[in-house]
């Protein structure tokens, strides 16, 4: 490894390819061990001793891992329209190079703080999990691709949210990254290190087998959800002309078997911006859809639609009894950069202005609505799902589950929708609440407290599934506690760093 303390040109592009390479352990590939790709890009920093290089190296690993994870962003731009397309680098290079620029720093700081020491992977460790915490939260947050997201291809390891959440796990994944490249180096004390970091990580693993193994799911007699996936492609969803069809594809598929629970307690969702149309301007149409849908007064519709208001306009979803009337009415709170609203419009007017000329206007927090023989339920539009946030301020005991309604039709066929799911399903067993998740194009499913996918409409499949609601957990350890693990958990990593260089001299 002395011949990464240069950084020759070469060096910098096998980081980038292994950075490229860990993201086929992430759905659909989910090849587990393609993870250790990112443990050579950090064990390969640790021996940079230049900040400038060290930057370079974090910059290209972060590279790799974001341009070959988020490539499918930039089929948004073709599905949009023919203008559309001339911003497509923005998706498919400044996008990566913007959100590589968090490990680069990430890196030069670990450096920066061991800079008289040839052992600084665990302070990369912990300062690439900081970042990924920062790029979570700052410029309105993009939580999407980190790297914990390899732990949700696998139901025993998903458990492991339910105890540390996605940051901690985030730490977790980066360590099991360098346990082998550590174990076969040649520095002293690679034994007390490999050891003391394989301890924590294996614990964890068992309670989460555990956990699934010893899982009580149950399901709660006459409660029904039913998701609708009409299958219905974005260019064809806003055009006038086929809006008849539309509607009658989802009423028609909303009314498959409606007579089996007839006097049973359901759910029918539809899934984001279902149809072309906005209330209040269609309320007679909205009324007259829930008469032909709804026959039973215990029979609840959920539509994702637009709605305006003094000339603001809004993604909202509406919760619709079988008399036409609106229960609920939520209205999207996070929105999405570039694709919802243009940040700093007033300054990026000649470049962005001929994209959309209106933003859409974020939501305000509103209580949960509570249905007689569901109770309180948490609704979520698109990539609401992703953040922690967004759930831990609507939350409470009474909470009996999730339901996330989004348009992957933007994606095609890409890996972006089965990313997607991957996210949903890791808030699911964080909260310990059953979800249902219902996409326009796919993939719609109905995902228990534990992680486990109960029922599947897959991608570009026109179809309409009903199940039995599953039981909710009253408590997971991470729900709460927090984001208090992830402290402790960088203090475990800090405490074994510190030991390490009390009692080994790093001698190479």
């Amino acid at each position: 490894m002395y011949r990464f303390k240069n950084f020759t040109k070469l060096n910098y592009i096998l980081i980038y390819i292994s950075g490229a390479i860990a993201t086929f352990s992430i759905p659909p590939v989910s090849f587990f061990p393609f993870i250790f790709c990112i443990g050579f890009g950090i064990y390969s920093i640790n021996y940079s001793n230049k900040l400038a290089k060290t930057f370079i190296a974090g910059w290209f690993l972060g590279f790799g891992w974001f341009s070959f994870g988020l490539y499918w962003i930039g089929s948004a731009f073709i599905v949009a329209d023919k203008y559309h397309i001339y911003m497509m680098p923005i998706a498919i290079i400044l996008l990566p190079s913007f959100l590589a620029l968090f490990w680069g720093c990430a890196c030069v700081i670990a450096k920066l703080l061991t800079k008289d020491k040839t052992f600084s992977i665990i302070y990369i460790i912990i300062f690439l999990s900081l970042f990924e915490y920062l790029r979570a939260k700052i410029f309105t947050g993009f939580p999407w691709l980190m790297p914990s997201i390899v732990l949700s291809s696998n139901e025993n390891l998903i458990q492991i949210f339910s105890f540390i959440g996605s940051f901690s796990a985030n730490l977790l994944v980066f360590t099991i990254c360098v346990l082998p490249y550590i174990l076969f180096s040649n520095f002293k004390g690679k034994y007390f290190v490999f050891s003391s970091l394989l301890v924590p990580i294996l614990i964890l693993f068992f309670c989460g087998v555990f956990r699934y193994q010893n899982k009580t799911d149950l399901k709660i007699k006459d409660q029904f959800i039913t998701l609708v996936q009409p299958n219905i492609e974005q260019r064809n969803k806003w055009n006038l002309k086929k809006r008849d069809q539309n509607l009658n594809k989802l009423v028609e598929l909303s009314s498959r078997n409606a007579d089996l629970f007839k006097n049973k307690s359901r759910i029918i969702i539809w899934p984001e911006t279902s149809f072309e149309g906005s209330i209040p301007s269609e309320m007679k149409l909205l009324s007259s859809i829930s008469k032909q849908v709804l026959k039973s007064p215990k029979t609840t519709l959920i539509v994702g639609l637009l709605r305006t208001e003094k000339r603001k306009i809004y993604n909202s979803l509406v919760f619709l009894n079988f008399e036409g009337k609106i229960l609920h009415q939520y209205d999207k709170i996070k929105l999405v950069p570039f694709g919802e609203y243009i940040p700093f419009r007033k300054y990026l007017a000649p470049i962005f202005d001929f994209l959309n000329s209106t933003d859409f206007a974020s939501g305000k927090i509103s209580s949960n609505p509570n249905l007689d023989g569901f109770g309180n339920i948490i609704s979520l539009i698109c990539y609401e799902i992703l953040f922690t946030e967004e759930i831990n301020k609507r939350i409470s005991k009474k909470t009996n589950l999730l339901i996330n309604i989004t348009n992957d039709a933007w994606f095609g066929k890409t890996i972006g929708p089965y990313q997607h799911l991957a996210l949903a399903k890791i808030k699911a067993v964080e909260f310990g609440l059953p979800l249902a998740r219902v996409a326009n194009t796919g993939i719609s499913v109905y995902i228990s407290s534990f992680g486990e996918v109960l029922s599947e409409i897959p991608l570009y499949t026109k179809d309409v599934k009903t199940l039995n609601v599953t039981s909710k957990l009253d408590h997971t350890l991470y729900k709460i506690y927090g984001e208090y693990i992830f402290i402790v958990s960088i203090l475990i990593l800090l405490i074994i760093n510190k030991i390490y260089n009390f009692i080994y001299k790093e001698n190479l």
